[in-house]
C-alpha cells in the first residue's frame, strides 16, 4: 500500500513582516509535493483533502494515521504550529519540520531540527527547488524506511506508548475512509473561482461560504467571499457593498496587516462613497490604502490610494485640495518607480501585465504626463485578455480627469 505524507502548511500568499518579505505558500507545496512524489510517496494538503463534512475530523485524522507528515511552518502560522503540536503528540517519529531560513524561530521550536530552505522574492529560485527538492526527497525516504524519534514528547515523556497513539487508536478511520464521496476544498475553491470568471457571483457566493464553513478561519475564503458578495449587485450596489463590509469585519481590518484584507476594504468603502457621498466611507477607504501602501509598497494600493487622495481634495478648501493633489502627484511618482521594477519579472502572466501597463497608464494621466500616458495605454491594449478589464481602467480615468479639472 503506497504510503502517505500530510503537509502542514498555511495557503496561498502570506507576509512575514519581521523579515518583510512575502512568501508564496502554494509555490512551496507544489515543491515539496514534487519531493515526495519521487520519494514514492502519495502528498496531500487540508485543502486537497476530500471531505462532506467538518475539515477538523479529517485533519486530525491524517495527523494521527499518516505515514509522514512535513510541516511548513514559515511565516509562523499559528494553525500549522498548533497542527505540528498535535503530530508531535500523536506520533514519535516520521515528522519532518521545514521553513524559510533566516526566519526568528521561537525558543522552544528552536529545539526541533528545522530544514530550511530559501524564498528568492515570492518564489523559490530554480537553483534553491532543484536543491530543497532532492534534499526532502531522501529526508522522507529515510523517515519511513528507518524511523528514528523525532518528537520531543517522546524524547521526554518516556512513559508514553512506544509507536505513540496509532496503535491505541482502534477505532481511528483510515483517510482513504475519511475522504469518502465529498467534495474536496480545493476543488470547492476551483468552482467558485470558475463561477467569478464567469460572473455567476451567486453561485461563486454559495461555493465560498460552503468552503468557509467546512474550512474553519481562512482568510483568503473570507475575501474572496466578500470580493464575490459587492461584485453580485444583490439585491442592489449599495446593500451588497454592506454585506461585503461585514463579512470583512472577521478580519479585523483595521488593525490588519494583509495587504489583500486592506484593498477589499478599501474597494468596498470606494464604491460605497461613490453611490452614497458619506465622509465616513471616503475616509476608510484613505485610511485602509495609505495602510496597505505603507505596509506593501505595491502598485495596486499606491494608484488606488493617489486616485482617493484626488477625491477626497474635491471635497475640500483650495489650500486643502492643493496639498492633497502634491500627495497623490508624490505617490503616483512612486507608483510608477514601483511599476517599472514589477515589469522587469520574467514570469508574468498577461493580466499581471496588463494590470501593471494600466496603472502606469493611470499614473501618467495623473501626473500630466499625457504623451507617456498615451504609450502605455496602447501596451495594455494590446495584452488585455477580456474587453472589461480595459473598460474597468478607462472608466477611472475618466472620473479621474473629472476630479483633476475640478
Amino acid at each position: 500500500m503506497t504510503k502517505r505524507c500530510f503537509v502542514i502548511q498555511g495557503f496561498g500568499k502570506k507576509q512575514d513582516y519581521e523579515q518583510g518579505k512575502q512568501f508564496d505558500l502554494d509555490a512551496s507545496y507544489a515543491v515539496i509535493k514534487e519531493a515526495i512524489s519521487d520519494a514514492g510517496m502519495e502528498c496531500y494538503r487540508a485543502d486537497e483533502l476530500r471531505t462532506s463534512g467538518v475539515i477538523d475530523q479529517v485533519m486530525y485524522d491524517h495527523l494521527l494515521a499518516a505515514d509522514l507528515v512535513v510541516a511548513d511552518i514559515t511565516t509562523l502560522n499559528f494553525n500549522a504550529a498548533y497542527e505540528l503540536g498535535v503530530r508531535l503528540a500523536l506520533r514519535p517519529h516520521a515528522t519532518l519540520v521545514v521553513g524559510e531560513k533566516g526566519m526568528n524561530f521561537p525558543f522552544d521550536v528552536n529545539h526541533i531540527y528545522i530544514h530550511t530552505y530559501q524564498h528568492l522574492g515570492e518564489d523559490i529560485g530554480y537553483r534553491e527547488v532543484k536543491r530543497f527538492r532532492a534534499e526532502l526527497t531522501d529526508l522522507a525516504r529515510k523517515a519511513v524506511s528507518a524511523p528514528q524519534k523525532d518528537s520531543p514528547v517522546y524524547t521526554f515523556l518516556r512513559q508514553l506508548p512506544e509507536n505513540g497513539f496509532i496503535d491505541v487508536a482502534t477505532e481511528a478511520r483510515s483517510p482513504a475512509q475519511v475522504a469518502g464521496d465529498g467534495v474536496s476544498l480545493r476543488d470547492m475553491k476551483d468552482r467558485a473561482k470558475a463561477a467569478m470568471r464567469d460572473n455567476r457571483f451567486a453561485d461563486a457566493i454559495k461555493l465560498w461560504r460552503e468552503a468557509r464553513d467546512i474550512s474553519g478561519k481562512d482568510d483568503y475564503i473570507v475575501q474572496q467571499l466578500a470580493l464575490a458578495t459587492y461584485k453580485s449587485k444583490e439585491p442592489d450596489a449599495e446593500r451588497a457593498l454592506r454585506k461585503a463590509e461585514v463579512i470583512l469585519e472577521y478580519l479585523k481590518p483595521r488593525a490588519s496587516f494583509d495587504s489583500e484584507t486592506l484593498g477589499l476594504w478599501a474597494a468596498v468603502h470606494k464604491r460605497l462613497f461613490e453611490l452614497t457621498r458619506e465622509s465616513a466611507s471616503l475616509e476608510e477607504a484613505l485610511f485602509a490604502l495609505e495602510r496597505g501602501f505603507f505596509i506593501k509598497r505595491d502598485y495596486y494600493n499606491g494608484i488606488n490610494l493617489a486616485f482617493m487622495l484626488d477625491t477626497k481634495a474635491a471635497t475640500g478648501d483650495a489650500d486643502t485640495r492643493e496639498e492633497l493633489h502634491g500627495v497623490a502627484r508624490y505617490v503616483r511618482r512612486k507608483v510608477k518607480h514601483i511599476c517599472d521594477k514589477a515589469l522587469e519579472a520574467l514570469d508574468l502572466t498577461d493580466d499581471e501585465r496588463y494590470w501593471i501597463l494600466a496603472t502606469l497608464y493611470e499614473a501618467c494621466v495623473g501626473l500630466g504626463q499625457e504623451d507617456e500616458a498615451l504609450r502605455w495605454k496602447a501596451e495594455s491594449e494590446r495584452v488585455a485578455k477580456a474587453g472589461w478589464m480595459s473598460e474597468t481602467t478607462e472608466d477611472q480615468i475618466a472620473k479621474l480627469r473629472v476630479l483633476l479639472v475640478g
